[in-house]
């Protein structure tokens, strides 16, 4: 998207075109986060910048598998927990996220976009990612329950809570 062209559009706007732009591509998923949410979300990947991510294979059943999300300044990647598993440094990513601030001054909003890479995971599954992500970050019961002890409390982690709010089992 042009910067000098949708500055002129309203927020609202700009919100519309960009979901309806990233609606249309099978390689996007998109969002539009305020700047509030920006700064919080963008602090508390500072802090905790890893967490897992649980992907329901069809919404109809409770087959999953996982992913872990590890977070650096305004991108997210995502790789299979079994990839990161057994290489660490060269887990391929499947999904990011990118965070555009660009209109964070002007309107009061920042632009989510997520890239679905080589087809491992579907555009449902995508969106999946993106707002058990959000939530997961800006919601302060979720990341403190899970992000947080997940980063820097082990022990408080529960995995079977976990599962159980995502409903997994």
């Amino acid at each position: 998207m042009k910067l000098s062209l949708i500055e002129r559009e309203s927020r609202d706007n700009v919100v519309d075109i960009w979901m309806k732009y990233h609606n249309n591509r099978n390689e996007n998923v998109a969002y539009a986060i305020s700047k509030k949410e920006y700064q919080k979300l963008t602090d508390r990947v500072k802090q905790s910048p890893m967490f897992l991510m649980p992907v329901k294979k069809n919404e109809n059943d409770g087959n999953h598998f996982m992913m872990i999300g590890q977070g650096q300044e305004k991108t997210f990647m995502y790789t299979f927990l079994e990839d990161f598993k057994n290489n660490q440094t060269n887990a391929q990513p499947y999904f990011v996220l990118t965070i555009f601030d660009e209109l964070l001054d002007k309107k009061d909003i920042a632009l989510v976009r997520g890239d679905i890479i080589n087809y491992k995971i579907d555009k449902n599954q995508a969106n999946m990612v993106l707002n058990y992500s959000l939530s997961s970050y800006l919601k302060d019961d979720l990341y403190n329950k899970f992000v947080y002890n997940f980063n820097h409390q082990t022990h408080e982690f529960s995995f079977d809570d976990f599962k159980s709010h995502f409903k997994l089992e």
